[in-house]
């Protein structure tokens, strides 16, 4: 299924093109509508990658190249699809997916940040809706070609849908397509350097995929030339310095993948990252004791956020709840972890702390933006404290990250109808109708 929708989705990047335009510091009503439909039909592929830890790592880089972009204050939003092939696209609102294929194949952080960079410049440049003004008619045409040839059972049939659409608009769409992605490579290179990065990494990885026999449906989204990779090339031809070396979360999240896609452990030459797999896949294999031995060589050469989140699990697990929690504190010193604090939650909750477990997560949760994992989890705990409205509260909001804004209503008022609290009745009325008016604005808004 990932595949065919996939395919509806490329469209944002199979299609962008032309100069850059002015920068919208705000989003349409309009785009936020289609964001939102984007993303209850990424969810409903049950594709989407529920590992906290390296989704929390893939969103906190791709917020980091951000603040570097040309247009900061857009809305953006990070998912990792557990697809193997290798491809990354952008859609409405700013939602950017990249699939766990594409993460394993880059050979540096670099050469990831390269491949967000170039998604995010799609964003920041207004690519889609400039497109979509020029060539409305056309773009609703391939879109429901595109949405036919997934319903489609039968394969050779859903091909053949897609590909007369495709034929249709391609040759109209070819000159769009060159110049908005040769003007994302030139923006998201920039955006590299900017960040720290060997700006040579997008130029890198475009330069594998030409004899990649995994990266068809990235090429088909993002056609390359070799004149687009000389190009590439030539811009950063003089361009040193220090750069950024790969981070161990960086590493640890491409091991970890790699590990759940074989069952087993790839051979690794960086011994911090040998010891850390050793440990994690006995943590898997509940064998917590050989888990402690490993990451305690670990923690002898590297105590880095990876290092102390898995030092605090297996910890929890051996029931030293004090100092779990004191591994997951000291990745907490500088700024927050969402991972982090998710963890010692979760340690708390092996240890049937259920109460210390809430307090840990919903202080988190209610001045950050937390992941649906997050606030499914805090309802869980909710539920085992018996505050069965807080813990509606915490599954609509899980929901509405989802896009799922009538569900979410709907946990807003079974909330409602058990709270005990007159105040949180109130507040969950006024939630309740600003979801309804946003719903009966997408509603009313034209096709």
């Amino acid at each position: 299924m990932i595949k065919n929708l996939a395919l509806l989705f490329f469209i944002p990047c199979w299609v962008f093109a032309l100069n850059v335009p002015e920068m919208q510091l705000l989003e349409s009503l309009d785009e936020k509508k289609r964001g939102n439909e984007f993303l209850q039909l990424i969810w409903d592929t049950d594709s989407v990658v529920a590992d906290v830890e390296i989704t929390t790592y893939l969103s906190k880089l791709g917020h980091e190249l951000i603040t570097h972009s040309e247009n900061p204050n857009k809305h953006f939003g990070f998912l990792l699809l557990n697809d193997g092939s290798i491809n990354a696209f952008a859609g409405p609102y700013g939602y950017i997916g990249v699939h766990t294929g594409m993460l394993l194949s880059s050979d540096s952080e670099a050469e990831l940040a390269g491949v967000l960079s170039h998604e995010v410049s799609h964003v920041t440049q207004n690519h889609l809706n400039r497109f979509s003004e020029k060539t409305d008619k056309q773009t609703y045409l391939m879109v429901a070609g595109m949405l036919a040839a997934v319903l489609v059972d039968d394969a050779n049939t859903s091909q053949a849908i897609a590909a007369s659409t495709i034929a249709g608009t391609a040759q109209q769409s070819i000159n769009f397509t060159r110049e908005h992605e040769w003007e994302a490579d030139r923006i998201g290179t920039a955006m590299l350097a900017k960040s720290g990065f060997d700006p040579q990494g997008m130029a890198h990885f475009f330069e594998k995929l030409k004899d990649s026999s995994g990266a068809e449906e990235f090429l088909r989204s993002h056609p390359l030339s070799i004149n687009r990779i000389s190009d590439s090339f030539q811009r950063v031809a003089r361009a040193s310095g220090n750069y950024r070396q790969d981070s161990f979360e960086y590493i640890i999240a491409k091991a970890k993948l790699y590990y759940h896609k074989h069952g087993r452990i790839k051979l690794e030459e960086d011994s911090a990252t040998m010891h850390y797999m050793q440990a994690y896949n006995a943590f898997e294999q509940q064998a917590y004791q050989a888990a402690k031995q490993h990451v305690d060589q670990l923690l002898a050469i590297n105590n880095d956020k990876p290092s102390n989140i898995l030092a605090g699990r297996i910890a929890s697990k051996l029931g030293d709840i004090d100092k779990a929690q004191q591994y997951f504190d000291q990745n907490n010193l500088v700024e927050t972890d969402e991972a982090s604090v998710y963890y010692a939650a979760k340690a708390y909750l092996d240890n049937q702390q259920t109460n210390l477990s809430i307090e840990t997560l919903k202080p988190f949760l209610r001045v950050n933006n937390g992941s649906y994992q997050s606030h499914q989890l805090l309802s869980s705990l909710f539920v085992k404290q018996g505050a069965f409205d807080r813990s509606h509260i915490e599954s609509a909001k899980a929901l509405i990250i989802q896009g799922r804004l009538e569900k979410a209503i709907g946990h807003y008022e079974r909330a409602k109808a058990v709270t005990h609290s007159q105040d949180l009745y109130d507040v969950l009325s006024v939630r309740i109708d600003n979801l309804q008016q946003t719903l009966d604005l997408y509603r009313n808004l034209p096709d």
